[in-house]
């Protein structure tokens, strides 16, 4: 796609989000440009252009244009929410939600997943062992998370089962800290997986019905000393970093640090245990430099698990090498590139071009 067909996307998006007033559609007329509306969310202003520039009907919901549906030739609708599309099958979507279940399924396939363990709260197993003790008696509780941990050996990921963005995802390296991440965690989700951390480049590989659109290596939310400035002075500027964050101390603590701690001139200091774009980390295109083993890899787990469209996340030591060894640490139905486009206009050029292609198979027109 031509820089001039990428400024012609972000212009005509401004201004032909149709409207619809509750159950009888309003007038074909323009939204207010986004400058005085609602600020749309990207994939929407995308969306909009795309669907102007082959006369297809969009109707979005106009307090925030976060959903929708695109009206075909046919009268067909292709219904939108976010960057949730009608692509992938719901009960594929569903089992990527829950990572426990899609780690499951993916290792009954033959592929590497780390060494993980589900595990439940109190509550949700005193229910289950009254309701449904045959149940319960499979199921695993934070004493079994602590096991887990002395036997694969530290450092750990605890995240919740289910959910995206990061949050709450901690990274742990010692029993103590593990048994108050747990006690914490537990009070505000009914499941969490705790998985045993595995060395390596993290990826997201975006793959579109059997081929690699984009390939991303995530590095962590990060500062560099400067030999003057504490911790808290250099992660100042960085959007989104709080230090009342339960998962900055830990990640501190690990490297010996705190937030007062004043880093060596040249001390690259991870301020947050995970790489997810929307919790800061920065996002480098790889896709050339991936090896054609691990997109091949990346296209049969989309397929595996019945998706067309699909983020598959995985670390692997040499992703540049053929046969490189690899694990999956989730797939993600609705890969969001919001954080990646705001890094500059190559970033931005690249997500207009990836979401193109997905609204060309969504509608089964061609923009190429």
């Amino acid at each position: 796609m031509s820089s001039r067909m990428a400024r012609q996307i972000r212009t005509s998006s401004k201004s032909i989000i149709w409207q619809i007033h509750g159950n009888r559609e309003t007038e074909k007329r323009p939204c207010q440009t986004m400058e005085k509306a609602t600020p749309r969310p990207l994939v929407q202003r995308i969306l909009a252009g795309y669907c102007a520039r082959h006369g297809l009907p969009l109707i979005c919901d106009e307090s925030s244009g976060q959903a929708g549906f695109i009206q075909l030739e046919d009268g067909t609708r292709r219904f939108f929410r976010g960057s949730h599309f009608d692509l992938n099958p719901l009960g594929a979507a569903e089992i990527a939600d829950d990572k426990a279940y899609t780690l499951g399924f993916l290792k009954r396939d033959g592929y590497s997943v780390p060494d993980s363990l589900l595990i439940h709260a109190f509550d949700v197993l005193a229910g289950l062992r009254v309701q449904k003790p045959e149940i319960a008696e499979h199921m695993h509780s934070a004493e079994d998370a602590l096991q887990f941990a002395e036997n694969t050996g530290y450092p750990v990921f605890v995240k919740p089962n289910s959910g995206q963005e990061g949050e709450d995802v901690v990274r742990l390296d010692a029993r103590a800290n593990l048994e108050r991440a747990l006690t914490d965690l537990l009070m505000r989700h009914s499941s969490l997986l705790v998985q045993k951390a595995i060395p390596g480049s993290d990826l997201r590989i975006l793959v579109l019905d059997g081929e690699v659109l984009l390939a991303l290596h995530r590095q962590p939310v990060h500062v560099t000393g400067d030999g003057e400035r504490s911790v808290e002075e250099l992660a100042f500027s960085i959007t989104g970093i709080n230090f009342r964050d339960p998962r900055v101390e830990p990640e501190l603590t690990r490297q010996g640090l705190g937030p007062a701690s004043i880093p060596e001139e040249g001390q690259t200091v991870e301020l947050l245990p995970n790489k997810n774009l929307s919790a800061g980390a920065i996002a480098h295109d790889v896709t050339d430099q991936i090896s054609d083993d691990l997109k091949a890899t990346a296209i049969a787990i989309c397929k595996a698990l019945g998706h067309r469209y699909a983020g598959i996340d995985l670390i692997s030591e040499t992703p540049e090498q053929t046969g490189g060894s690899y694990a999956v640490l989730e797939v993600n139905a609705a890969p969001g590139l919001n954080r990646y486009a705001a890094q500059g206009e190559t970033e931005l050029q690249q997500v207009i071009e990836v979401y193109e292609r997905v609204f060309d198979a969504l509608t089964g027109h061609n923009s190429q």
